[in-house]
This record gives structure tokens, sequence and C-alpha cells, in this order.
């Protein structure tokens, strides 16, 4: 995704042309439909699983969660590499399954944190991405240089996660971590968002289906994980009032 120019922030500031177009809109259908279809997903798996009588849905929904967790991480590693091919098919089938995916994860939520914690978590993130795209759109850019800093610090901020459940399993610690990754998920939301407007000005989105479908799964994927820590804070939050 290419990044906001000075030179075209100057173009569009001297002429007055907006960086909104209908390959923009486009991104964020997709990017509905996406969250349309996981939650979907979501509300509908345990009720699948229940009418599933021949199996263990104990065990089958662990499997179905970390399968789901195992998915995330492929596609997420797999939808890149096609966005560099330029591979129009593979774009769109990591999107279908990786909204699957999260869905798949979100009703594993849910049934920690309850589905009215899930809603609410969405109404919440909802109105965080709205701001966060209001933002990026007036940044036009600006803001970029911190997308290779903020990508860092995730990789760090896993890596920490990830001895800490395996070595430390240190209370203070996992919330630190969660606390950091949301904040460098918002700063993500935001680049992204200008990213697009940049694609947008740029002609880049311009009748390439694939390439709006990108995105939004861009899009989709910073939503779902500011979705899913706003979901476990509203829930510890619940709990410490109770």
């Amino acid at each position: 995704m290419e990044y906001y120019s000075d030179e075209q922030v100057a173009y569009h500031e001297k002429h007055d042309k907006t960086i909104v177009n209908k390959g923009v809109f486009q991104v964020y259908f997709y990017f509905a439909l996406g969250i349309l279809w996981s939650g979907v997903v979501a509300l509908g798996l345990p009720s699948l699983i229940a009418m599933t009588e021949s199996v263990d849905a104990i065990n089958t929904y662990s499997t179905i969660l970390i399968g789901s967790v195992i998915a995330l991480i492929i596609l997420g590693w797999v939808a890149n590499a096609a966005a560099t091919a330029q591979h129009p098919g593979w774009i769109i089938l990591c999107y279908v399954l990786y909204a699957t995916a999260f869905g798949a994860l979100m009703s594993g939520v849910a049934l920690v944190t309850g589905y009215d914690s899930l809603f609410y978590a969405f109404g919440i993130t909802s109105g965080m991405f709205l701001l966060l795209s209001i933002i990026g759109y007036i940044s036009k850019g600006r803001l970029n240089k911190w997308a290779y800093f903020a990508i860092s610090f995730v990789m760090a901020l896993l890596v920490a996660a990830i001895f800490n459940i395996f070595l430390f399993g240190n209370y203070y610690l996992y919330w630190i971590v969660s606390y950091l990754m949301i904040f460098v998920f918002m700063l993500i939301a935001i680049v992204d968002t200008s990213r697009i407007m940049s694609a947008s000005a740029s002609g880049v989105l311009d009748n390439n289906k694939s390439y709006a479908v990108y995105c939004a799964y861009r899009l989709y994927g910073d939503f779902m994980i500011i979705m899913y820590y706003v979901a476990i804070f509203g829930a510890r939050f619940l709990g410490s009032r109770r």
C-alpha cells in the first residue's frame, strides 16, 4: 500500500480535491461484509455444534478455536503474499476464510465474556474505529512513518506474550501487553485508513476489485483485533464491579 506523499498532500490542498471516491466506498462495503459474515459465524457456531449430537461438543469447540487461531496466523501471511503477487482469487479466498476464522474465535470469546459483552464491544469498537478513520483521513499520510515502528512493536509484543504464557504466567505482564497491543493497533488502523485514501487519490483503487478486497481485509483485521481486546477489557471491568 502506497504512502500519501507530501506532493500529493500539497496538490489536494491547492486544488481543494477530495481523496474519497467510489473506490473507498467499495473498500468499506467489503469491510462491512466481512464484519457481517463474522457476526453470522460467531452467533451461529454454538447452535450448529449443539445440533450435532454425535460429537463431543466441548472437544469440537476447543479444536475449532485452536484451529481458528492457527488459521488466522497462516492466512495473514498468505493474504499479504497474495497481495504482493497480485493474485485476486487468493486475496478474496483469504479474506473469506480470515473472516470465518475470526468469527469462530469471537464465538469462543463470547462463551467466556457473554454475548452481551460482545455486542457492547462491537458498539464501542465501531465508535472507536469511526474516530480512527477520521483521524486517518485528516492526517493524509503524515502518520505513515510510524507504520514500520508499529508493526515491529506488535511482533515484539507477540513474542513477550508467548514467553509470558509458556514461561512466566505473569498476570500483570499479560494486561500490560494487552493494553499496549490495542494502542498499537489503533495506530495501525489510522495508518491503514490513510493509505487507503492515498490509494484512492492516486487511482489505484479504480476498477481494482482485488486490491479493494485486500484493503478491506486490512481494515477488518484492525477492527477485529481491537474488538477482541475491548471485549476482554470489558469482561474484566464488569467482573471487577460484581
